[in-house]
């Protein structure tokens, strides 16, 4: 039973490990996390913890696991590092929960993206008067940079996009990096002014 659940667990983990992943894959890197098939990242121990309702079945199981995964973490051959991934996958996928937990605000979630509708977009900001702005001092100073700084990098963050999105366009959403130490990602401003989760 328990050797099936860690082989359980290893295959879900190879299975879900759907996102793009450049260079060559760490096998440490894979045993801390795996990704559903959505691309959203599930901790093992997290499923783990779906299965067993008992919470020293659980960390008895979790430290079963754990163990596992620390006899394999130095595995050089990468060769028998991908087929034991493979195998680990199969037994993840074999094991899972029927009906996993899943957190309200998490995809898929009862509440998650709930409050999209209320979150009001950055650039209304620029309608606010002065004696609105003025509560916020700091704010709307780093704003200011912001919105400088946004100005002088657009053409080259654009340029990026262009020269890194494949013929066919993008297969995924995710951006690329920036490429040079002091530059910003591409599109870096959605991240830096975006709304609370829950407005009040």
């Amino acid at each position: 039973m328990v050797n099936s659940l860690l082989q359980y667990s290893i295959h879900r983990l190879l299975l879900l490990f759907s996102p793009p992943a450049p260079g060559v894959i760490l096998l440490q890197s894979i045993s801390v996390r795996i990704y559903d098939s959505d691309g959203h990242t599930i901790s093992v121990m997290s499923h783990n913890e779906r299965l067993w309702v008992d919470r020293d079945k659980y960390r008895f199981y979790a430290c079963v696991l754990r163990s596992r995964f620390d006899e394999n973490k130095n595995e050089k051959d990468m060769v028998k590092a991908t087929l034991m991934l493979k195998a680990g996958e199969e037994e993840f996928w074999a094991n899972q929960h029927p009906q996993p937990y899943l957190f309200p605000d998490s995809p898929g979630g009862t509440s998650y993206e709930r409050y999209e509708c209320y979150k009001v977009p950055e650039w209304c900001l620029d309608y606010w008067h002065p004696s609105e702005k003025a509560v916020y001092p700091d704010y709307f100073s780093k704003r200011e940079q912001w919105k400088m700084l946004r100005e002088k990098s657009w053409d080259r963050e654009v340029q990026q996009l262009q020269e890194e999105t494949p013929a066919g366009g993008p297969k995924t959403e995710a951006l690329p990096p920036a490429r040079r130490e002091g530059d910003l990602p591409p599109l870096w401003w959605q991240y830096v002014t975006r709304p609370r989760e829950r407005p009040v």
